[in-house]
């Protein structure tokens, strides 16, 4: 009688660890997020949208952005969606354009969303830089790669004087 009952005993010890031994195996291993990789490729994508914007490539940089993003300058209105910034940059394209040089200076988040904050200068065709200032941007994945999802920057330059008002009227 202790045979037997040693025996089921033995028995369905071994099952419960041949089973839970297997949910551990078929069990997926979460994928740990690593900011690091992360700075990395925001930086990557910064030289992407760096070389669209100084070789005017408009479709190129666009694609640099979500379907959905916001593009926030200084002393205008948001440009809301990819098409819309597309269609900005193409006008900003037409004229003549300064080269863009970008540091990341910071990246922080996680797996769904980063923030960037970043150094610009604007440089002519002498390499002179004739203005500089500062960025933050938030990345969202789309497609699987990271896209500039809200995008503002501004000047370290003084405002320009506003014009005085029209008097009389």
């Amino acid at each position: 009688m202790k045979k037997r009952i040693l025996s089921v005993l033995l028995v369905v010890t071994s099952l419960a660890l041949t089973t839970s031994c297997k949910k551990e195996a078929e069990e997926p291993k979460e994928a740990t997020f690593d900011l690091s990789v992360a700075k990395t490729e925001i930086e990557a994508r910064e030289k992407v949208f760096v070389e669209a914007l100084n070789s005017k490539d408009s479709v190129g940089l666009a694609n640099c952005y979500t379907t959905d993003a916001k593009f926030m300058q200084p002393n205008d209105k948001t440009v809301e969606g990819r098409a819309n910034i597309q269609k900005l940059f193409g006008m900003w394209m037409k004229g003549p354009m300064m080269q863009i040089k970008i540091n990341t200076v910071e990246v922080w988040g996680d797996e769904n969303v980063l923030a960037s904050e970043n150094k610009w200068e604007f440089l002519d065709q002498t390499g002179k830089t004739v203005d500089s200032g500062k960025s933050l941007e938030v990345y969202k994945k789309e497609d699987g790669v990271w896209k500039l999802h809200r995008d503002c920057y501004n000047s370290d330059l003084p405002p320009m004087p506003q014009a005085p008002a029209a008097q009389g009227k």
